[in-house]
């Protein structure tokens, strides 16, 4: 088909603007990283977040040549870190390690929150995070059967922890619903803090992630009553799940994700990506995550993943009625 000059001129110059794009994109991702990197957890240090993020890091660090650095800044449910980074320059120097909460949960529960999903690069799944209910030695029950039957007896007199908009503030409500329960939720900025408080009695119960709950458990601090869940955890493989005692509809998960700003460039994404799944697939980090009870996703479409995970969380909590505004 004849085209005219302008119409050549035209497509010559879009090939030489993809060609160029191109071109660009490869050499950033050839300098990169040219600083430190900074991964963002939002929650204390010792969490299920921050153990994750810390054995990735450290995996990227040798390998790209440059320091990483886990940087955590708790506070209001996760969203400061998450805002934090939603704003950062989209270089892949600020990074996101993400949790349940403020990627599945708290956008759907505040009117506040400064981003959206759509403010993020996707990057990794990075762990499944099973969840167990820990209790204080307070309570006299030892499995999901005895537990339900004594907070039932005493309406009130019961705690449990977790950060609100939480995988452990959620299923602390659904568990009230599902068995028309009353037991307080008293919140919490992260699951180590509220690990140590159940091993004190200062709160009654807590669920937790299996990596931040594990240590207390194996000291016998606190007791392991059921895990959240299909299947048990094979760094627990004793304890039993709230499906085999009866409670069926409990399958709430917790994850991280790792995640960058949007408008990172396409070849920096696909680097971070294959470092990322490298990183995931050392034995020693595979051992070590494995021993604290993180399993490996069975996806890596990050974007599908959370869309999924959002609408699971959110018919939860429409039915709880829970809002933080």
């Amino acid at each position: 088909m004849h085209r005219s000059p302008a119409v050549r001129g035209i497509a010559f110059g879009v090939g030489l603007f993809t060609g160029l794009l191109g071109t660009v994109q490869s050499a950033q991702a050839q300098r990169y990283p040219t600083k430190s990197i900074e991964v963002v957890v939002s929650y204390a240090a010792g969490g299920s977040t921050d153990l994750i993020a810390r054995a990735i890091a450290q995996k990227l660090q040798d390998r790209l040549g440059q320091s990483v650095v886990v940087l955590n800044k708790p506070g209001a449910s996760g969203t400061i870190g998450a805002a934090q980074v939603a704003r950062a320059s989209p270089d892949g120097h600020t990074l996101y390690a993400g949790f349940t909460t403020e990627m599945a949960v708290v956008p759907q529960l505040s009117r506040s929150a400064k981003y959206t999903l759509d403010d993020f690069e996707p990057i990794a799944v990075t762990g499944i995070v099973p969840v167990v209910l820990i209790a204080s030695k307070n309570v006299k029950a030892n499995s999901v059967p005895e537990l339900i039957n004594e907070l039932a007896a005493a309406p009130g007199k019961y705690t449990y922890g977790g950060s609100i908009g939480s995988p452990s503030h959620i299923m602390g409500a659904w568990l009230n619903r599902i068995r028309n329960l009353n037991v307080t939720h008293i919140p919490y900025r992260g699951g180590a803090q509220a690990v140590g408080d159940v091993s004190g009695g200062h709160i009654d119960l807590f669920y937790g992630g299996v990596s931040v709950a594990k240590g207390a458990i194996d000291a016998g601090l606190v007791k392991a009553i059921g895990l959240v869940g299909d299947v048990r955890s094979s760094a627990l493989p004793t304890v039993p799940t709230f499906k085999e005692a009866g409670v069926t509809d409990f399958d709430l998960d917790s994850w991280t994700v790792l995640l960058g700003p949007k408008g990172m460039p396409a070849s920096i994404v696909e680097l971070l990506q294959r470092e990322t799944a490298l990183a995931l697939a050392d034995p020693q980090v595979r051992a070590s995550l494995g021993a604290q009870g993180v399993e490996p996703s069975q996806t890596q479409d990050v974007r599908a993943f959370l869309k999924r995970e959002r609408e699971k969380f959110g018919r939860v909590v429409r039915e709880l009625g829970i809002a933080m505004d």
